[in-house]
């Protein structure tokens, strides 16, 4: 099987190589000249690999050379991470030391064994590279950093477009440029009236040799956009004679236009029959490498309609860059094993990987995706086949551990143990592991035994094991190398701050530790932490100081302030955040959150639950301090614009702040699309959300003091535009949503309302909301005792699928127009205990496929099947539950 070439770990390691840290470095050490050999000796082999990746299809001796390659990448990839674990943790060192502590430091004798010892490592990898280097002559290893230009494949349907556009290169206008939409250059620079140079000698030699000479200078599918850029370019040419042209190719209009092509030479798609030609020429081919299998047909399917350029269908029969590239992504946790690799230092790994991935999808390597109604991607899976493919290539690397496994390979890199713990861990240890996955519990007979284990994977990047023992979590802190750590479910109430230790963590998972109290003190020492992810199962009450010192920090979807809390200061927040027990919140502590600057922030949840009981002698005084040092904290908590979902718990202020309640919240909060508020007993007046013009979801619940909503009567903008669903629950006093509401003439509709649900609310809101809400689909309405019968309006909304009525024990009877709700088809009817009857025009819901009928005692008896009075009314549904309670 051939073997699986690590290529984005190359490209890291010459990065680093050629990076003025290491310049710096290889002085320190003195390894500058050895440090510089080595990128020379990968830089050679990196040019040889795509040939080498193909040649070891069918020759063992160089798979085997692979083989070592990777042993070597590996190793040098584990010493320059040793190399940066010391840099980290001297930088560290001296921020925490005092002077004088310093300089013994750097005199220290362990400095120095460790200079030494890696100058020893460097030698020592560099002579093994220079071995690999020498044999790939015997190899006859093709370079592929400078290619030729492919004469001898045949190009269906072009001939007319290659005679028009060799006519105008032959036009004698000294001044006329040439762009085209597709790429046909190729094809012209390999006709015989336009010369024998070849494409890379032209690259080499182009100011020496086109000055003063006529010249056609080919520049293939350009993609650069910045009129800055082709500028400076053009600049560097030199004046040729009358004739000269450049031909540029593109598959970008605005790159014909910021050339400065007002009339590019469009080339049109492909007649049908030359479509098939191109098919049958290349496609038969690639239909051949499937073997028959669908899937792989379906997916190669999918990647070819989404790039029918002609070369790209070539690289995927040529089993090219393509390949290459997908091979490392599908087995890998991309960013802590160093696959992703930005174009552009200030482009975060994150969007990358997100690249990564949407380039996968739209590929069908990934499938049946749910989305959420914003159309974000919340699972998808890996076809069996396709999950089979990828262990395939990477079958030397990449492990299951089941119960049939008896013997691990002395090379594996990767692996998930699905069996009783104690009968793999010492086939495991000391072997060169950078990915380790448990689901299971340990079982071992001595707790020395997990640490003994843990502490032999030195050279692990990715850890998952959950129910990790409290006994284990101190032997985490020896493993340096880590990246990402996933002990979810853990059985420990504190992490020791021995964690802190681990310079290069990426991402820290803490899901379901019930038993957690405490995070480490020093947690602003993990300076390369992007991602802390933790939720509300655990005994947190408070986070440690130094958060906001984490410039990296992205992810950190739960806040708790407390007493001896931190700030979160500069964390950039993406996603989602959650801060909790903002009772314990002063106003002057809430500014420096700067929540408003967090422009990647999507979902707030703001949460006073957990105020401390207080003596009843100093309720009244409590109460007064409380509700306006709450309101001091909400004014400081004023979210970016980008924000999308937005909760407020258990406020206790008794107004909204001032950014929520003047008019132009529409400009503040444009995307705000869901808002949830609950248990917010002291609020009289709602902030003006009917303006907010993405708003979807609104949903207020136990608002006892509200009674309407700040309006703006005399304000043109629309009223809820975007509006589809409505929860209005246990709101006793809230008589309307404001000064539009006064005279039904006047109230606003709601366009675009779909789903309303009315709980514990009054009868007037009741009637008012159907009746201005023509469009509605879906109508809850429940515990509304004094509604005697369901509100008129409602026979108007022909659009109305399902109804629920519950708890409304003044209801007596449904009206006789029922039967005009010509597209219902689903009523639900629970504990109306004075509903006596059904109406005679329930046989005119025709589209009725579902009534259920709960704690109806009247109903219970008349709507039993075949005997009960009203069962002739509604036989005809399909699915009739009737129940008692």
């Amino acid at each position: 099987m051939a073997e699986q070439i690590p290529f984005s770990l190359i490209e890291k390691l010459l990065m680093k190589l050629g990076s003025s840290i290491y310049g710096e470095i290889g002085l320190m050490y003195g390894v500058r000249n050895e440090l510089g050999k080595l990128q020379d000796k990968l830089s050679m082999i990196k040019a040889v690999l795509v040939d080498a990746e193909e040649q070891q299809q069918r020759s063992h001796a160089v798979a085997t050379w692979v083989q070592r390659l990777k042993d070597v990448v590996y190793d040098a990839d584990d010493l320059f991470d040793d190399i940066a674990t010391e840099e980290l943790r001297r930088k560290t060192e001296v921020q925490g030391r005092i002077a004088g502590q310093v300089g013994d430091f750097f005199s220290s004798s362990n400095h120095l064994a460790f200079r030494f010892k890696m100058g020893h490592r460097i030698k020592d990898i560099r002579e093994r590279l220079d071995d690999i280097a020498n044999e790939t002559s015997k190899f006859n290893f093709i370079s592929s950093v400078i290619s030729d230009v492919p004469k001898s494949h045949k190009i269906v349907g072009r001939d007319e477009n290659k005679r028009e556009i060799i006519e105008l290169l032959m036009q004698s206008s000294t001044q006329e440029n040439l762009s085209m939409v597709t790429t046909l250059a190729q094809l012209v620079y390999n006709d015989q009236g336009c010369g024998n140079l070849r494409l890379e000698q032209l690259q080499k030699r182009l100011q020496e040799k086109l000055d003063g000479k006529r010249y056609l200078l080919v520049l293939d599918d350009v993609w650069n956009e910045d009129k800055r850029k082709w500028g400076q370019f053009i600049t560097l040419l030199p004046v040729g004679a009358n004739g000269s042209k450049i031909l540029v190719t593109t598959r970008s209009t605005r790159v014909a236009s910021v050339i400065g092509i007002d009339s590019p030479y469009i080339v049109e798609g492909l007649k049908d029959d030359e479509s098939w030609d191109l098919f049958e020429t290349i496609g038969k081919e690639i239909v051949k490498m499937c073997k028959g299998v669908p899937l792989v047909i379906a997916t190669l399917g999918g990647m070819l309609y989404f790039n029918t350029q002609e070369r790209h269908w070539l690289s995927i029969k040529k089993n090219k860059n393509l390949m290459i590239q997908l091979k490392k992504l599908l087995v890998q946790l991309w960013m802590a094993q160093g696959y992703l690799q930005p174009s552009d230092e200030n482009i975060d790994l994150e969007d990358v990987g997100n690249q990564y991935f949407e380039d996968l999808l739209s590929r069908s390597l990934f499938h049946k995706v749910e989305n959420k109604d914003d159309n974000n991607i919340l699972s998808c899976k890996v076809h069996d086949l396709i999950h089979d493919l990828a262990q395939s290539i990477a079958k030397s690397e990449v492990i299951i551990v089941t119960d049939d496994v008896k013997t691990i390979s002395q090379r594996i890199h990767h692996v998930s143990l699905f069996t009783k713990p104690n009968e793999m861990l010492k086939d495991l240890m000391g072997k060169p592991v950078r990915t380790f996955f448990m689901d299971t519990d340990f079982v071992v007979d001595h707790d020395s035994s997990i640490n003994k284990f843990i502490s032999s994977l030195k050279g692990l990047r990715v850890m998952k094991m959950e129910f990790l023992p409290y006994k284990a979590v101190s032997s985490l802190a020896k493993l340096s190398h880590l990246r990402y750590l996933d002990i979810s479910y853990g059985c420990f109430e504190n992490l020791p701050n021995a964690i802190t230790r681990l310079k290069h963590l990426q991402t820290l998972k803490l899901f379901y530790c019930s038993d957690l109290k405490e995070l480490p003190r020093n947690m602003k020492k993990l300076i390369n932490l992007r991602h802390l992810e933790i939720d509300l199962h655990n005994k947190l009450s408070y986070m440690p100081r130094g958060l906001g010192e984490l410039t990296n920090l992205q992810t950190l979807p739960l806040f708790w302030v407390g007493n001896d809390s931190g700030n979160p200061g500069t964390t950039e927040w993406v996603g989602q955040l959650q801060i909790k027990n903002l009772s314990n919140a002063r106003g002057s502590e809430a500014k420096e959150a700067n929540l408003e600057g967090k422009q990647s922030l999507e979902y707030l949840r703001l949460d006073w639950e957990g105020q401390e009981a207080t003596d009843e002698s100093e309720e009244d005084e409590s109460e007064e301090d409380e509700s306006e040092e709450a309101v001091l904290v909400m004014e400081s908590l004023q979210p970016h614009p980008n924000l999308k979902e937005l909760f407020i718990f258990y406020y206790t202020g008794v107004r909204f702040p001032n950014w929520m309640m003047n008019d132009g919240l529409d400009l503040l909060l444009p995307n705000l699309v869901k808002i949830q508020i609950w248990y917010c007993d002291r609020s009289k007046v709602l902030p003006p959300f009917a303006q907010l013009p993405s708003l979807k979801y609104l949903s207020l619940w136990s608002l006892n003091a509200m009674e309407h909503m700040n309006d703006y009567p005399s304000s043109a903008k629309p009223f809820f535009p975007s509006l589809k669903t409505l929860q209005l629950s246990h709101l006793p006093n809230l008589k309307g949503w404001g000064m539009r509401d006064v005279a039904a003439e006047q109230a606003p509709s709601y366009p675009y309302l779909e789903d309303l649900r009315l709980d514990n609310t009054t009868v007037e809101l009741c009637l008012h909301l159907i009746s201005v809400s023509s469009s509605l689909k879906s109508l809850s309405i429940t515990r509304i005792n004094d509604l005697i019968s369901l509100p008129e309006g409602l026979q108007h909304v022909s659009t109305l699928q399902t109804l629920r009525i519950e708890y409304s024990s003044g209801l007596a009877t449904l009206p006789d127009w029922i039967g005009r709700l010509t597209s219902l088809s689903e009523l639900h009817i629970e504990h109306c205990h004075n509903l006596t009857s059904l109406p005679e025009e329930m046989r005119s819901l025709r589209h009725l496929h579902t009534l259920e009928i709960y704690g109806c005692p009247y109903l219970y008896e008349r709507c039993q099947k075949e005997t009960g009075e009203d069962w002739p009314k509604i036989s005809h549904i399909p699915e009739i539950i009737i129940r008692r309670w």
